[in-house]
């Protein structure tokens, strides 16, 4: 991990694997934000700003100048008040100026449907979601899945055309995401597959997907130091009855017979039957259930939230107190740690 002389962050190495997600986790006062906005502002081209709600935004649109104002830190540039200036609006957003010219733009990732009609600049390089985890989750309204809201924003950047940025001759869009894991069980974190038991250091999620998580901070200026359990979140992993966030992952095992497929808003999930144990396999689509005496198809489709075309509606009350009740008792398993949060969070979310 790269921390200077200065005890603070430095984006160099995790931006040096060259990925297009790029997630920086940690706990506070580490400096990451202030590296980050003389990052952006030293950069060729325009940069994006993401919060996730308009409270979020405003409060950082606030004081968003303010660090590069500072004249104490060594090897950095300290920019005029003068020079920066940020207009607009909470409805439209925000744009900071650099001598009068466009440099960033601030926006919120509950907006996603009103940014996918603005037109950006083909020089718009970077994108920054800053504070992603909120301290108390709340699902944003008109979102079903905030990866899928972010990878639209960065599409909506690169206009979405049949020839990529790179064969036009621009750079590829790249982002930077920051959040200190006071609460594991988010969304953005099982949508890119971030596994915190893996433990502090830089790892690869996947394709385009590096994470990194700093070690808790241990400076004598830190008025309580946070054990590494402590980071890692012990009261959140307690989540549903869970003790550790990868409690109950466990895959199918052979032999497994498919019982349920069911549909949560837009996520398909099949259940399988092995003894008295459930476990849950994420699918894209509705899977067929047979018989495992024959191929009679005994029920092909179900749902917790709402009939689409020759879907079955299941009792809605009773198997959401059940599947509850079973993950409070432990008795269902998941094939993995993201079919695990993403089911949780669905069945919390159902009424």
């Amino acid at each position: 991990m790269m921390i200077g002389k200065d005890g603070y962050y430095s984006l160099r190495e995790i931006l040096g694997y060259n990925a297009k997600y790029n997630i920086v986790l940690s706990d506070r006062g580490r400096g990451k934000s202030f590296a980050a906005k003389h990052f952006l502002m030293g950069q060729e081209g325009q940069f994006m700003c993401l919060y996730r709600q308009v409270p979020d935004m405003r409060m950082a649109v606030a004081d968003w100048v303010k660090p590069l104002l500072m004249e104490d830190k060594k090897d950095l540039p300290v920019y005029s008040a003068g020079d920066l200036r940020i207009d607009g609006n909470e409805k439209d957003g925000f744009t900071l100026y650099y001598q009068d010219q466009e440099k960033g733009y601030f926006r919120c990732l509950s907006e996603v449907n009103k940014i996918k009609q603005e037109v950006f600049p083909d020089t718009l390089n970077w994108v920054w979601l800053d504070e992603f985890i909120p301290l108390a989750y709340k699902k944003l309204q008109g979102i079903d899945s905030e990866g899928d809201a972010i990878r639209t924003i960065i599409k909506t950047i690169e206009h979405d055309t049949v020839r990529s940025r790179t064969e036009k001759g621009l750079k590829e869009v790249r982002m930077i995401m920051f959040a200190n894991p006071f609460n594991w069980n988010n969304p953005i974190l099982s949508y890119f597959h971030i596994d915190g038991l893996l433990g502090p250091g830089i790892h690869r999620a996947g394709p385009g997907v590096v994470w990194e998580l700093l070690e808790p901070y241990k400076e004598s200026k830190k008025s309580k130091k946070m054990t590494v359990d402590e980071f890692l979140g012990n009261e959140v992993n307690r989540n549903m009855g869970f003790l550790d966030q990868g409690a109950f992952v466990e895959h199918v095992p052979k032999g497994a017979i498919p019982y349920m497929s069911i549909r949560m808003v837009r996520q398909y999930f099949t259940i399988y039957r092995y003894g008295s144990r459930m476990w849950v396999r994420k699918s894209s689509e509705h899977v067929d259930i047979k018989s495992q005496f024959s191929s009679k198809i005994l029920m092909k489709y179900g749902t917790l939230d709402g009939l689409q075309e020759d879907e079955q509606c299941f009792d809605t009350s009773a198997w959401l107190e059940r599947f509850r009740s079973m993950c409070y008792r432990g008795t269902i398993r998941f094939d993995d740690i993201n079919v695990k949060f993403d089911f949780l969070n669905a069945i919390g979310a159902v009424r």
